[in-house]
């Protein structure tokens, strides 16, 4: 039994106070706007790329890296029920049919065969080949049902599950679990003491945990490409949005600075060599037309500021 737990992102570093923690994950209603020059990177070259792009009704590319690379990485944006009530954004299930519609692409026209879900601890049998080609002979969802699928009120799904399940694509563990599970217990202690002097520490500890993920992508993907699991090196990432801001910077300096571990010398934090880009990967960074249209949520996650 697949185990995902629904604690995700935490908007920390954009939200002063509980309004960090109320409104985290959510997605609000917002004015339309362009993701140009979004997180700095130039408009001409997303456009160029979001040209190239052949779901452009569901998502935007709003960062490339090394894009010709043979071994790929493509990063989702996504959202996710409030942390705190459990409850789901005005247009979540719209934003899932997008990431599904995104990843079943990814798979079907650019040989994906690997999905790295946030939140996810069970390991993947070892052995197991994926077959692309019998992922291609399953029936593929229509509009509506895969809205119905998305909006059961009873058994939890979400595009990541109905992937797995429709295309036959093996999950890989990116998460550290002990990571997670002390984040998930600061958040119950400030939702139940109302302690809200836990937020600077649940910051650092967010901070850390995306680029534990980050770093650990490498490595469960050439492990599936020995063992297997795999036929290629071609991975999505999905991810909270308030993550993607904090990623982007990473790719674009190479390194991750304020993750490691304290060097006792200088008690400051020292950088690490992103193993991503060390290994020859290429990164594209895909979000969601409804979450790319979102001024608001773009906000909200660092990813705009004008």
């Amino acid at each position: 039994m697949i185990l995902f737990t629904r604690l995700r992102n935490f908007c920390m570093p954009y939200l002063f106070g509980f309004l960090v923690l109320a409104c985290a994950i959510v997605l609000p209603h917002g004015a339309n706007s362009s993701t140009q020059d979004v997180a700095g990177i130039p408009a001409e070259d997303l456009q160029a790329a979001s040209e190239q792009f052949a779901l452009a009704e569901y998502g935007e590319i709003i960062y490339r890296k090394n894009p010709h690379a043979p071994q790929q990485v493509y990063i989702i944006g996504q959202s996710h029920r409030s942390a705190l009530t459990g409850q789901g954004g005005p247009d979540l299930v719209k934003v899932q049919a997008e990431i599904y519609r995104i990843g079943e692409w990814l798979i079907l026209e650019n040989n994906v065969e690997m999905l790295l879900p946030e939140g996810f601890f069970q390991k993947t049998a070892k052995g197991k080949v994926s077959s692309m080609e019998t992922a291609r002979e399953t029936m593929r969802l229509d509009n509506q049902t895969l809205k119905d699928r998305l909006s059961d009120p009873i058994r939890f799904v979400n595009a990541d599950l109905l992937l797995k399940a429709n295309y036959n694509i093996p999950f890989g563990q990116v998460e550290n679990e002990q990571l997670y599970r002390d984040i998930s217990r600061l958040l119950h202690q400030a939702r139940q003491e109302k302690d809200f002097s836990v937020l600077s520490e649940l910051n650092l500890l967010q901070d850390e945990r995306t680029a534990v993920m980050l770093q650990n992508i490498p490595d469960i993907v050439e492990e599936a490409y020995r063992t297997g699991q795999i036929g290629n090196r071609k991975a999505m990432f999905t991810i909270g949005l308030a993550h993607i801001g904090a990623i982007i910077n990473n790719l674009q300096r190479g390194s991750l600075r304020g993750s490691a571990q304290p060097d006792p010398t200088d008690g400051e934090a020292s950088e690490l060599s992103l193993k991503l880009l060390d290994q020859g990967y290429g990164v594209t960074v895909i979000i969601p037309r409804t979450l790319a249209e979102n001024q608001r949520t773009l906000r909200l996650a660092g990813l705009k500021t004008d």
